[in-house]
């Protein structure tokens, strides 16, 4: 047996003698004598470690053979994902004017037709194949709350149908959470509403200035009162976006949604994200120009370990550290506009060359267009431990920095810098 290629090893100082693993390939944590690891090498384990480091991928008995089997995961993890996903953009319309917005000059009192709905639901149906066992639907905006109806009749007749195939159905939103009152919830929850995700950028001071209501006032009472009256009904996770000037301030948030009783057993999860910077020449009405354009920043290098430290001291989950499998690469997951032109990825709504179909004509091939298997060309990604983290990185930041997706975003150095932190926050707090 052999060393894993993609294996982290850390020296594990608060407890001397030991070492600290971490499978890139396998998300597997394990704290392990030295002896038991020099073992490896001898060809001493115990038929006991043998058989519990190979099924947390510590060792393997051929480490060219794992290699090729990397190449491979992304086909094979399409080949057995029993989920059809569909990520439907119902409006581009919203009820905010956040400082940074994501949609910028899209924005509009733009909504998805009945037709345009009509012919969506019939794409899935399509799709919805034999071997898939779960229908999802994330839905999206704008506001997607705007376009309540939509959402209910959607999910009604797709409801219907993934039972009657066998199968099941349910959906998410992404809402800024201003609308989601306590009767909306008991309404959506019975039609398969799962999850929502709503915006809390910091405490109010913060959030009020880079998420306001379109008329100026302040919007964070609303969505601390939404998230009391309904997370007995449905699971909410948080989400934030933080700047350079602000990422220390979130750490009040936490502490206040523990104060009002809005507690780790109340909430799916936490994760603040930085705002990403738009493309050249793509800026919203605001012209906001912030934002942080790599991982590689240090800043944020040294924000990111900070703010999910905080996150888990104060008992909130949080993603952990797992094989990445993008909604790009992804051949059962796909976005529709909310005039029924279909994209691969949400952030390239709207970008000439990104489109890969309608809910009309079908889905086209999008090989090409969205790079697909580019990092199977470098050498570097083929030997880097942490492939299974990267796969080449984000297209969208990629599209940011260069304008093309001809190169990949190497998260190399990014995870040089954070992962040991991570991997021992998980071990210290999980």
């Amino acid at each position: 047996m052999q060393v894993s290629h993609f294996l982290k090893v850390y020296p594990y100082k608060e407890k001397p003698g030991y070492l600290l693993l971490f499978s890139t390939k396998r998300s597997s944590v394990i704290v392990i004598k030295e002896e038991t690891f020099q073992a490896i090498e001898q060809g001493a384990l115990s038929p006991e470690d043998e058989a519990l480091l190979t099924k947390h991928g510590v060792i393997v008995p051929d480490q060219e053979k794992e290699k090729r089997d990397i190449r491979s995961l992304v086909d094979r993890k399409n080949a057995m994902n029993p989920v059809l996903n569909s990520m439907v953009v119902l409006n581009l319309d919203c009820n905010f004017a956040c400082l940074y917005c994501y949609e910028g000059d899209m924005k509009g009192n733009l909504y998805m037709s009945d037709e345009t709905a009509a012919s969506l639901i019939d794409l899935i149906k399509k799709d919805f194949i034999g071997e898939k066992k779960k229908l999802l639907i994330d839905f999206y905006g704008g506001e997607p709350l705007l376009s309540l109806g939509l959402i209910k009749s959607i999910s009604l007749e797709l409801k219907g149908f993934a039972q009657e195939k066998g199968g099941s159905f349910n959906f998410t939103l992404v809402s800024n959470g201003a609308l989601f009152k306590r009767q909306v919830a008991e309404e959506l929850v019975p039609l398969g509403l799962e999850r929502i995700k709503i915006t809390l950028d910091g405490p109010a001071e913060v959030h009020n200035r880079y998420r306001p209501f379109k008329s100026g006032a302040g919007s964070f009472d609303t969505l601390i009162k939404n998230i009391k009256e309904t997370c007995d009904l449905v699971k909410i996770s948080i989400g934030g976006n933080f700047e350079r000037n602000n990422c220390g301030q979130f750490v009040s948030l936490l502490d206040f949604l523990i104060k009002e009783g809005i507690k780790p057993d109340k909430i799916g999860g936490i994760k603040f994200d930085p705002v990403s910077k738009r493309p050249e020449g793509d800026v919203s009405p605001a012209d906001y120009n912030d934002g942080c354009m790599s991982m590689d920043e240090p800043w944020l290098i040294k924000a990111s370990e900070f703010l999910r430290e905080e996150i888990l001291k104060r008992s909130y989950n949080t993603p952990k550290i797992t094989p990445i499998f993008c909604m790009v690469d992804n051949n059962s997951s796909f976005v529709v506009n909310f005039d029924g032109v279909i994209y691969k990825c949400p952030a390239f709504i709207g970008k000439e060359g990104f489109a890969v179909g309608n809910v009309r004509s079908g889905i086209d091939d999008y090989t090409r267009s969205y790079k697909l298997g580019l990092w199977k060309d470098h050498q570097e990604c083929a030997e880097c431990v942490y492939l299974p983290l990267c796969f080449g990185g984000c297209r969208y930041t990629t599209f940011i920095q260069k304008g093309n997706l001809d190169a990949l975003e190497c998260r190399k150095n990014y995870l040089d810098a954070t992962l040991e932190t991570f991997i021992k926050q998980e071990v210290k707090y999980r």
